[in-house]
């Protein structure tokens, strides 16, 4: 499998919007990409196995008042069902690293369910560490009544 990794910007909206209509309801998300693409703070990479569609990073450089360097936040990654399992998605988490190192971010986390072995197995084998066992998230809906 020949698999090419691309960090998309502000000139590839509709490749953007293709690809990541694979993984998600692009419903009304097309006007949104395009200023995520122009926010050098945001990072969309790509993947592509032999010329076709094979996964993507959505991810964050957040800038960070306790610290010198920014952390770099991976939001989601997706890969195509038929290409689990062969690297995907450590290449896609190989390179976000890298453009975290390049970007001077000092560290970079992930959220996911203990329930979600897929997703446990895919962070320990791409280098990462549980810190805390008792870690939860909480979520505001800003626009909802309360």
């Amino acid at each position: 499998m020949n698999l090419a990794i691309t960090r998309l910007g502000p000139e590839d909206t509709g490749h953007a919007a293709d690809n990541c209509r694979l993984f998600w309801d692009m419903d009304h998300a097309d006007r949104n990409l395009e200023a995520y693409l122009n926010d050098p703070k945001c990072i969309l990479l790509v993947a592509e196995a032999d010329g076709r569609p094979a996964g993507q990073i959505i991810g964050y450089i957040l800038r960070r008042w306790d610290s010198k360097q920014p952390i770099l936040f991976l939001y989601s990654i997706d890969v195509a069902e038929s290409l689990r399992r062969k690297g995907v998605a450590r290449a896609l988490i190989k390179e976000f690293l890298r453009i975290g190192r390049e970007s001077g971010c000092g560290k970079s986390f992930v959220f996911t369910n203990e329930s979600n072995t897929p997703a446990m197995k895919l962070y320990r084998s791409a280098g990462g560490n549980r810190i805390y066992q008792d870690d939860v998230m909480f979520q505001w809906d800003l626009f909802e009544a309360g």
